[in-house]
């Protein structure tokens, strides 16, 4: 018993990468887009976090927008992220969003 049916395709190899090509290229523009509503929010939990400190986390030391945070640990990796170094960096780089210093 075949459970994949024989369907007739409508549409060519060419004309499939167009429509993947194009969705790509609107991903991108659509990412450039709303990045500012990103870093705006993270700018704002960075505002409301200045100068408090969680009882058991401590003190907040940079709010990251998530897909930046994800994007930053697949290419460098968890531990590198999380280091020290790199929190002083990001505290000079974008002072903005971040609430207390190291």
């Amino acid at each position: 018993m075949d459970i994949i049916t024989d369907i007739p395709r409508s549409f060519t190899d060419g004309e499939i990468d167009a429509a993947f090509l194009a969705e790509i290229k609107s991903g991108f523009k659509l990412e450039k887009e709303t990045e500012h509503l990103r870093v705006a929010q993270a700018q704002k939990e960075a505002k409301d976090l200045k100068g408090k400190c969680h009882p058991t986390l401590g003190r907040p030391v940079a709010t990251i927008p998530a897909r930046d945070f994800f994007r930053l640990t697949k290419k460098y990796g968890h531990d590198q992220v999380h280091s020290k170094e790199f929190l002083k960096y990001y505290n000079k780089k974008f002072p903005e969003l971040s609430p207390n210093q190291i």
